[in-house]
């Protein structure tokens, strides 16, 4: 009887310690698994703010190509009125058809409002396709406040004051473009070093 209870103590013994070998093993898993999903989680959120801060600094470099977009579309219209005598509708028919989009919609959707002769003064459809065409664009309303001022007075004038209305405004948006490419790159550099920094302390709040 003294040798069977020693033996079932020892092998009792021996199952204890696999058990505990076994419910560490099941630990050590666990643990590794939870560290390496802090890993990749903090992988993503570095990746998502550092890509949204990068997206911050793309929309600046967009901005300045669609003014720049603006900016020809006017000079055209310049060069229409002045050199080619046409008058206000048929010179924003010729201007259509050299456009690139969103403007190039913007100028069809204008010449087609313009024939419809329903009453509506320039300014008015001038406004309505500037939010029909360029709502979604990089443009912030500061420059889509400067295109509307730059067609709005064009119904009223006589020729050269168009011509000398639509040179103020080509003014300025070469200002806004000056303004832009001057701290672009800068603001690129700071837009992808904020996103990396929140993503930083999202980690650390996370952990």
């Amino acid at each position: 009887f003294g040798r069977w209870l020693r033996r079932k103590y020892l092998n009792g013994m021996l199952y204890s310690a696999e058990g505990i070998r076994s419910a560490k093993w099941r630990l050590f898993l666990m643990q590794t698994w939870i560290f390496f999903i802090k890993i990749i989680g903090a992988i993503c959120v570095m990746t998502g703010c550092g890509g949204a801060g990068l997206a911050m600094g793309v929309s600046w470099k967009r901005r300045y190509v669609q003014l720049g977009q603006m900016q020809r579309s006017l000079r055209m219209l310049h060069g229409e009125i002045r050199y080619t005598g046409a008058e206000l509708p048929e010179a924003i028919d010729q201007i259509a058809l050299r456009q690139e989009k969103p403007f190039s919609d913007f100028y069809h959707g204008l010449s087609e409002q313009m024939r419809r002769m329903d009453g509506q003064s320039l300014k008015t459809l001038w406004q309505t396709e500037i939010e029909k065409c360029l709502n979604n664009t990089y443009l912030p309303k500061e420059d889509k406040q400067i295109f509307l001022e730059s067609g709005s007075q064009l119904g009223y004038l006589d020729r050269q004051m168009q011509l000398t209305s639509l040179d103020a405004c080509m003014a300025q948006i070469e200002d806004n473009r000056n303004m832009i490419r001057k701290n672009m790159e800068e603001k690129q550099k700071l837009s992808v070093a904020l996103g990396l920094l929140s993503g930083f302390f999202i980690i650390i709040l996370l952990i």
